[in-house]
């Protein structure tokens, strides 16, 4: 499963909205609270500038409209999208790469094939998952009159807005179906100290979800021989919430001079960061189980894994030119 960096579309986001609070500068990001982030899935980056936007509401007590794609091949995977669609499925967050793809600038950026990707509003579907606070927005996008792919929307308690969508680098959710039936699609985040939370999209008869111990996959920046624990959880209308703890610098015996190529961010003075972040990635074993207990798929995964230091060393963040060499 290509479950790498939808972290560049994360940074997108994350960007869009600090500035839509007028957050001055990249030190004063969020404490350790507010994710950043992750994930999970299942995916690809476009370099586009994301704006924040709800899809308008339709009037009261309309039909759906119909779409103008084949919808069969995502209907008959994803029961979600088989139940009529709600208001509150048309009010569920849509990322503004949408509205860079469908921009007459988009051409100009040499990315013919985003350019061609539209919304099916009609389909969005929006998921509460029970009990946790979470809403998940599933939202299929078309390309020359035919189901393309399905980007991901995810927040809820220690995450503002994050988005896994149509992007072109392969480490990311994928233009096709192929992934979603095979592997699903799987967004994750930050949360705090030591914990990772994440979502994962599965085809209908998957009834939960078990993601093996994980590994680092480049061993050069850990002691660490024995794997860390994954997770089993349950399926909720094809979606899965999933949460990954002992993701410490002190737990993974993370080599402190071999951090800096995996820093993302970090909050505090320019030359003294208080807080650090680091992407690294993950390889597990992933099982989806059918209600009954029965293996029905299982796959290699990697994904990336989000670890949290405070008073971070210096040599292990990527600091301003005009920083002294130390302190």
């Amino acid at each position: 499963m290509t479950l790498l960096p939808e972290y560049r579309a994360q940074l997108h986001t994350a960007a869009e909205h600090r500035a839509r609070r007028r957050t001055p500068t990249i030190t004063r990001l969020w404490p350790v609270a507010m994710s950043t982030a992750v994930v999970v899935a299942v995916v690809v980056v476009a370099a586009a500038v994301l704006s924040h936007r709800h899809a308008p509401s339709a009037p009261a007590n309309p039909s759906p409209a119909p779409s103008t794609a084949s919808t069969a091949p995502l209907t008959g995977m994803l029961g979600v999208f088989r139940r009529p669609q709600t208001e509150a499925d048309r009010q569920t967050w849509v990322p503004g790469f949408f509205a860079t793809f469908a921009s007459p600038g988009c051409r100009a950026a040499n990315t013919p094939l985003q350019c061609s990707l539209r919304l099916d509003r009609p389909l969005i579907r929006q998921v509460v998952l029970p009990g946790s606070g979470y809403r998940v927005g599933l939202l299929p996008y078309t390309s020359k009159g035919k189901i393309a792919g399905v980007a991901v929307t995810w927040r809820g308690p220690g995450i503002d807005y994050l988005a896994a969508g149509p992007w072109s680098d392969s480490t990311t959710i994928p233009p096709g179906l192929t992934a979603l039936r095979s592997r699903g699609l799987m967004l994750s985040a930050y949360i705090a100290q030591g914990i990772n939370r994440g979502v994962i999209v599965v085809p209908d008869g998957v009834g939960r979800v078990v993601i093996g111990p994980l590994r680092l996959a480049d061993r050069s920046v850990t002691r660490r021989l024995a794997p860390t624990a994954g997770a089993t959880v349950v399926v909720h209308d094809n979606v899965a919430l999933f949460e990954l703890g002992g993701l410490t610098v002190q737990n993974l015996e993370l080599r402190a001079s071999a951090l800096r190529r995996f820093f993302v961010q970090g909050s505090g003075q320019p030359c003294h960061l208080t807080f650090a972040l680091y992407q690294l990635t993950a390889q597990a074993h992933m099982v989806w189980l059918a209600p009954d207990g029965k293996v029905v798929n299982h796959a290699l995964i990697q994904f990336p894994v989000y670890v949290g230091t405070h008073h971070p060393p210096p040599s292990s963040t990527v600091r301003e030119p005009n920083c002294p060499a130390t302190g």
